[in-house]
């Protein structure tokens, strides 16, 4: 067999000087770090904590100094704070330090261990005078003794015993802090030229890769990555459905042998595609032969001619028959919906009747306007007007949902007021028969109160010969929110009840908010609660406002958010100072321009009121 100089071999011989390099490096650098450890840990163990013991007995020796002064130059006791300071460093922390030293300078040079013995010996010499003082000088009565306290003092006289003895220990240690100092400052040297010594080897052996990568690249760039990249475009190409222009270069490697199979691929498809344009023509007698008897996809595609060809023809017929069905949906559709548009007209009709016209308004309220804006056709809020003997009574009821099934509920609750108002004038009673009325009416089977069809209770959520025992009325989330006004001119006062809707009055350009009892009609059972009654001073110029919840939830603006009931409470404010007949327009100019190019969520009604 012919030896290749293949891409293993390449990469192999590249790979194998770089870990030589790196293997050169990684001893030289656990040399030194060794070196620089075994430094380390002898400062850490003997160099600063012998500095540190050198100055704990120096600082020892300078109290000892001041404490042997005090002993001789003040008479006190002899469990004086001071002496008793004095007895211990002379009985126990001079040895103990001594003792500590012996510990560290066994690391020490012979020069500096010498001068250990001698400081041993000082010291000794140094105590051993203390001592005799001390024993001079006992206690209190002592000091009256002339010949013992002069004798004492002899030893401490400048150029006196005490003076040399302290003076020469001082001396020895600051020589062997000397000498540790600089042992130190020779480890710290040593570390610095181990790390330097470090970085030049590294950087030598950074510059060998360097050079050896270079190197490589430009041989690897040359036999593999020209010839790899010859091969990607060709496979690119051939992943967009594009073919190649040219075949690819052929190398004796690996390589090579893909160049080849990529070449031979590439005419294989160049077959196929002419042979799939020629079928999709409607040539079904185009001639093809599979690369090889393994070839799936010739296999499929000889296949595929031979269905397509049987699909043509069945397809034919069906195309014909599907169209003819069309039609016939088509025709279907549009006389459902026909109907559809006819069933919405006819529901805005009777929607539209139940509500109070201008004159039938104005008969109840001289000053009253109204702002009403469906979301679809027809609405689930709805606004009601009637006078009953001194009372004035006005409301704005927003029904569960929009649209026709918020339609149906609205003529439910229109009827339900009606009828409750021949009895009832107090709106908070208005209120609690409306939740009795309105909660028992739905809890009957609807077909038979009004004949509403199938399809339309399903979208009102309420029950159908279907539905279970469990569930025979509406749903729960179905009910009305609305606020109640009955006003007596006579005793210009206002009677408010409401449920999840609130009152506003606007007098002399300040806003008052009357709060509603939080819970709608139909969301909970008679008898469990009961709504409030609030009553209301009015003045001469107020004006009363109702409204549901469409306006404060419309998005829009600037940044498509809630309009808020912040701004609505401004928004009210403004429309009470501008004459009754601008109240309808204003509301509608402020509500579209808010609005802007958003959806309407939800129907808007709000009702003004000016008090004459």
């Amino acid at each position: 067999m012919k030896w290749r100089w293949n891409i293993a071999w390449r990469m192999g011989l590249g790979f194998g000087v770089f870990i030589l390099a790196v293997t050169v490096l990684l001893v030289i650098t656990r040399i030194n770090l060794a070196e620089s450890r075994a430094l380390g840990e002898e400062i850490d163990h003997v160099l600063v904590p012998s500095l540190g013991a050198l100055e704990e007995l120096d600082q020892t020796v300078a109290e000892s100094r001041v404490y042997i002064n005090h002993w001789l130059t003040r008479q006190s006791r002899a469990e004086d704070e001071e002496k008793v300071r004095l007895r211990r460093m002379v009985d126990r922390e001079f040895p103990n330090q001594l003792q500590a030293l012996q510990g560290l300078d066994e690391a020490w040079t012979p020069q500096a261990q010498a001068h250990v013995d001698t400081l041993r010996q000082e010291l000794d010499r140094l105590r051993i005078l203390y001592g005799y003082i001390m024993d001079l000088l006992p206690d209190f009565r002592s000091y009256d003794q002339p010949s013992k306290v002069m004798e004492a003092e002899r030893y401490a006289v400048d150029g006196g015993e005490l003076e040399r003895f302290t003076s020469a220990v001082q001396l020895r240690l600051v020589v062997l802090t000397r000498a540790q100092n600089e042992a130190l400052r020779n480890h710290t040297t040593q570390m610095d030229q181990l790390g330097a010594q470090l970085g030049m080897y590294a950087g030598r052996v950074a510059w060998v890769v360097v050079i050896l990568g270079v190197v490589l690249g430009i041989i690897v760039t040359r036999s593999i990555v020209q010839p790899v990249k010859e091969l990607k475009r060709a496979l690119l190409h051939m992943g967009r459905g594009v073919l190649p222009e040219k075949e690819v270069r052929v190398t004796p490697d690996e390589i090579g042998d893909m160049a080849l199979a990529v070449n031979r691929l590439s005419q294989g498809l160049s077959r196929t595609q002419k042979f799939s344009q020629e079928v999709g023509g409607g040539d079904f007698g185009t001639p093809y032969e599979p690369l090889s008897d393994e070839d799936a996809l010739g296999k499929a595609l000889l296949q595929m001619r031979s269905s397509l060809e049987e699909n043509e023809r069945e397809l034919e017929g069906k195309v014909k028959q599907r169209t003819e069905e069309l039609a016939q949906e088509k025709a279907k559709v549009e006389d459902v919906l026909g109907d559809l548009q006819d069933s919405i007209s006819y529901a805005l009709r009777i929607q539209q009747a139940i509500l109070p016209s201008e004159q039938e308004r104005r008969e109840v309220l001289q000053e009253s306007a109204v702002f009403y804006q469906p979301r679809d056709v027809v609405s689930g809020d709805f606004f009601w007007f009637k006078s009953v003997g001194s009372r004035r009574m006005f409301s704005a009821i927003d029904c569960t949902g929009h649209g026709v099934p918020g339609a149906f509920l609205s003529l439910v609750g229109h009827n339900a007021l009606d009828r409750i108002t021949k009895v009832y004038t107090e709106p908070h009673k208005v209120l609690d028969q409306m939740n009795t009325h309105v909660l028992s009416l739905l809890r009957k089977d609807i077909r038979a109160v009004a004949g509403i069809p199938k399809d339309l209770l399903r979208d009102l959520s309420l029950a159908t010969d279907g539905a279970s025992e469990q569930a025979p009325y509406i749903g729960s989330q179905d009910g009305m929110d609305l606020g109640m006004v009955a006003v007596n001119w006579e005793t210009m006062t206002l009677e408010f009840a409401g449920a999840n809707s609130p009152l506003y009055v606007v007098r002399q350009g300040e806003l008052q908010e009357r709060k509603s009892d939080k819970f709608a009609i139909c969301s909970f059972e008679p008898g469990t609660k009961n709504y409030e009654v609030q009553t209301l001073e009015l003045q001469s110029g107020d004006t009363v406002f109702l409204a549901t919840d469409g306006f404060v939830d419309q998005f829009g603006g600037p940044h498509g958010k809630k309009f808020m009931r912040r701004r609505f409470r401004e928004l009210l404010i403004e429309t009470a100072s501008l004459p009754l007949v601008e109240h309808e327009p204003h509301l509608r100019s402020r509500f579209d321009a808010w609005r802007g190019e958003e959806e309407q969520v939800d129907d808007v009604l709000v009702v003004s009121v000016r008090v004459p």
